[in-house]
C-alpha cells in the first residue's frame, strides 16, 4: 500500500504559494474585486434586511411569521448567494487541482471556466446531497435512540444516549467527508464525476488523511487569525482608534457608509488574501495525497458517479 506523509500533505499549500507567487497575487487581486463587488451588490439588493435578520436572530421571543416575513425578502439574495457560491468554488477546486496536478498548464494563472469546472460543480452538489442525506438519516437514528432512553428510563439515560448519539452523528459525518475527499481530484483528473471512485481509494487511508486535513485546518486558521490581526493593526491606525474594531468580524451591512469604514476597507482589502491563503491550504492537500497515491501504483477505480 502507498504511503504518504500526513504532516508534508498538510503544508503542500504553503510550498504552492513559494512555487507560484505572481499566480497567488493574481488570484488574491481577482478575490478582492469579487469580494468588494458582492458586499456592494449584498448591500444594494438587502442590507437593511439582513441587518434586521441578523437582529431577529439573536432575539429568542420573535414570532416564527415574523422570521418567515425577514426570510422571504431575503429569497433572492439566498438564491445568488448560493449560485455565486456554486460556481466560485467550482472555479477554486478546479483551479487548485490543476495546479498540484498539472503545474505545467498555467496560462490564465490556472483559472478556467469550462468542462472542468462544470463537472466540479456537478460534484459539489452531489457531495453536499450525500451529506444532507447521511446527516438527516444521523438524526432521525438518534431521534429512535433519544427515544429509547426515555423510555428506559428517562432523565440521565436519555441525555447521555443524546450525547452518544451527537457524537456518533458527527463521527459519521467526518468519515464520509473524508472517504469523499477524492472526489473533486477524482472528477478533475478523469474528466467524469467521480463519487464512488473516492470512496474506493479512500480505504484503508482515513486516519492519515484525517491527520493530514485537520492538520490543514488548524494551518488555515492560524494564517487568517494572522491577517486578521494585521488588519486590526491597520485598522486602528487609519481609524485612529480601537473603537470601529467591533465591525471586525461582524461587520454592519444596513448601508455602505456603515461597511466601508476604515477597518471594514481595509478587511474588504484583505479579503482576497485570506480567501487565496486558506483554500490552497485546506484544498490542496487532497490532490497532493491523490497524486501520491496514484504515482504510487494506487490506480482509481474505473467508475463514474
Amino acid at each position: 500500500m502507498s504511503k504518504f506523509s500526513a504532516s508534508d500533505a498538510a503544508f503542500v499549500g504553503f510550498r504552492l504559494v513559494r512555487e507560484h507567487p505572481r499566480t497567488v497575487a493574481v488570484w488574491a487581486v481577482l478575490m478582492t474585486v469579487l469580494s468588494l463587488m458582492t458586499s456592494t451588490l449584498t448591500i444594494q439588493l438587502a442590507g437593511p434586511q439582513l441587518n434586521e435578520f441578523m437582529a431577529l436572530s439573536a432575539d429568542n421571543s420573535v414570532a416564527p411569521e415574523e422570521m418567515l416575513r425577514i426570510m422571504g425578502g431575503l429569497a433572492p439574495l439566498m438564491v445568488f448567494s448560493v449560485l455565486y457560491s456554486l460556481a466560485l468554488y467550482a472555479v477554486t477546486l478546479a483551479a487548485v487541482n490543476r495546479i498540484v496536478l498539472r503545474p505545467d498548464d498555467s496560462r490564465s494563472a490556472f483559472l478556467r471556466f469550462g468542462a472542468d469546472e462544470l463537472r466540479q460543480a456537478g460534484t459539489l452538489i452531489l457531495v453536499n446531497l450525500i451529506f444532507l442525506a447521511v446527516y438527516i438519516l444521523g438524526i432521525l437514528i438518534s431521534a429512535v435512540l433519544i427515544g429509547v432512553g426515555v423510555a428506559a428510563g428517562g432523565g440521565p439515560i436519555a441525555g447521555l444516549t443524546g450525547l452518544v448519539s451527537f457524537v456518533g452523528v458527527a463521527l459519521l459525518m467526518i468519515f464520509v467527508a473524508v472517504r469523499l475527499s477524492f472526489a473533486s481530484t477524482l472528477t478533475f483528473d478523469t474528466g467524469r464525476i467521480a463519487i464512488r471512485a473516492s470512496w474506493a481509494m479512500t480505504k484503508g487511508h482515513v486516519g492519515a488523511l484525517l491527520g493530514a486535513y485537520l492538520l490543514a485546518v488548524v494551518m488555515a486558521v492560524i494564517v487568517y487569525l494572522l491577517v486578521m490581526t494585521i488588519v486590526a493593526a491597520i485598522g486602528v491606525i487609519a481609524s485612529g482608534g480601537i473603537t470601529g474594531l467591533g465591525g471586525l468580524f461582524e461587520p454592519d451591512m444596513s448601508s455602505l457608509e456603515t461597511f466601508f469604514t476604515p477597518i471594514g476597507i481595509t478587511r474588504a482589502l484583505f479579503a482576497g488574501v485570506i480567501s487565496v491563503l486558506t483554500s490552497l491550504i485546506v484544498f490542496s492537500p487532497a490532490p497532493e495525497i491523490y497524486r501520491i497515491l496514484k504515482a504510487g501504483g494506487v490506480e482509481p477505480v474505473a467508475t463514474s458517479v
